[in-house]
């Protein structure tokens, strides 16, 4: 399980949504977890980074700018 994968199932949980926008769930998730979210030295492309980390995590559909819930 990754931070972003971590962080977004917990928000979606929160919020008692189980599909979103990505643009909905990547502006809980910078409210929520300013953070993880922010870009750093190291990490210049968070947003991607979460996308592709929530495609591969179990718990998520991810396809055409939506994140759903399995």
């Amino acid at each position: 399980m990754t931070k972003f994968g971590a962080a977004a199932y917990a928000w979606m949980k929160k919020t008692g949504k189980a599909k979103v926008t990505t643009e909905e769930l990547w502006r809980g998730l910078c409210e929520s977890n300013p953070d993880l979210t922010a870009k750093t030295e190291h990490r210049k492309t968070p947003r991607t980074t979460c996308m592709r980390d929530l495609r591969k995590d179990d718990r998520f559909v991810v396809g055409n700018r939506v994140v759903q819930l399995r």
